[in-house]
């Protein structure tokens, strides 16, 4: 059995995907290809209006009204960082803004679920029924705890950020290959380690490795303030591609600020941040990100060897007289240890104590 070239998935025995409806034969509704041009633009006019009238009717989840003050603001680039190169979207902090979605999917059954986001956006069908299941093992896990952190999982298409020849397993419980030596975390770990940040709309999130793009805009849902990091020269520049082409359906996207250089010395410019994620392995916490997390800032980081990491929560106590104290937990509580890919330096040596 062969992949559908589309979407990844099988094709069945007579060659079609029934997931997009790739190699489906048109069958008798092939007779509506000799309707002539004015017929066909006369029911193409029709369908539009109606579509226009039923989105203002209904309002779309991502429908959002922008001043024009913001929209400007969303159209300018901020000042080049030193060192790298910012794709950053935004303006001032004070212009970013969170979509004010018209109602939120409902979390009832998984058929409600299901019937709601094919309503309001433009995911499908198999991937929303695995999404949800993947949010019930999570919710029974404990990798979810927040509600907000469970509404942004499930309003996130991951699908959207695995690479095309890996969209049958968009929602496999593991790490999948992106390209350039880098992976997309298994959605478990990605969830669990963002509600372990649980950040808040107001709160300035960095996030250490961006990859495919799938935890920026995971935090996207949850902040309005989100800044990413890839060393990856080519994996930077397609991952930033992503965001860009999904403006129209996730305008929050803008809201995230991209730059490609060497995360292990953060982002100084934009610093403190009140959370910081890293996505990739080290055997110690960058001295240069410590510095840039705020006061009663939490930081979520794999430490460990390459054959096995603890994600700590790291929450940074600054006592009144200066003094700095670092509270640590492991999220899994030491029932598990992950493996993440190596945190890389320039020239791709890795970053760890016996080098920095």
């Amino acid at each position: 059995m062969t992949s559908c070239p589309n979407c990844g998935f099988d094709l069945n025995g007579d060659g079609v995907c029934t997931v997009c409806g790739y190699g489906k034969q048109p069958g008798p509704a092939a007779a509506a290809r000799r309707l002539s041009w004015p017929v066909w633009i006369s029911i193409a006019a029709t369908a539009l209006a109606v579509a226009v009238i039923l989105f203002v009717a209904i309002g779309g989840r991502r429908s959002a009204t922008v001043p024009a003050s913001a929209a400007q603001a969303l159209s300018a680039s901020a000042p080049p960082a030193p060192s790298g190169t910012d794709s950053t979207r935004n303006s001032a902090a004070s212009d970013h803004q969170m979509v004010n979605l018209t109602a939120d999917p409902p979390l009832d059954s998984k058929a409600d679920y299901v019937q709601w986001m094919l309503q309001h956006t433009s995911e499908k069908e198999p991937y929303l029924s695995e999404k949800w299941e993947r949010t019930q093992e999570a919710l029974a896990r404990g990798d979810i705890k927040h509600k907000r952190v469970l509404m942004a999982f499930l309003l996130t298409p991951r699908q959207s950020f695995v690479r095309r020849y890996n969209l049958a397993r968009a929602y496999a419980d593991a790490a999948i290959p992106i390209g350039y030596g880098q992976t997309i975390s298994g959605p478990h770990i990605v969830a669990r380690m963002t509600d372990a940040l649980d950040p808040q709309p107001d709160q300035k999130v960095l996030e250490i490795g961006t990859g495919s793009g799938y935890q920026s805009a995971f935090l996207s849902e949850l902040s309005n303030h989100v800044y990413t990091i890839e060393i990856v020269k080519p994996l930077y520049e397609e991952t930033d591609a992503i965001y860009t082409a999904a403006y129209g359906e996730y305008p929050m996207y803008r809201n995230i600020h991209r730059l490609h250089a060497d995360g292990y010395y953060g982002w100084p410019e934009h610093s403190p941040f009140d959370r910081i994620i890293v996505t990739a392995a080290i055997d110690h916490i960058p001295p240069d990100l410590l510095k840039q997390l705020a006061p009663d800032g939490v930081m979520v980081i794999p430490i460990g060897p390459p054959s096995g990491q603890v994600v700590l929560k790291i929450t940074k106590i600054v006592e009144p007289d200066g003094t700095v104290k670092l509270e640590r937990e492991d999220i899994y509580h030491g029932a598990a240890k992950k493996i993440f890919v190596p945190f890389t330096a320039e020239g791709g040596t890795i970053h760890s104590l016996s080098t920095d």
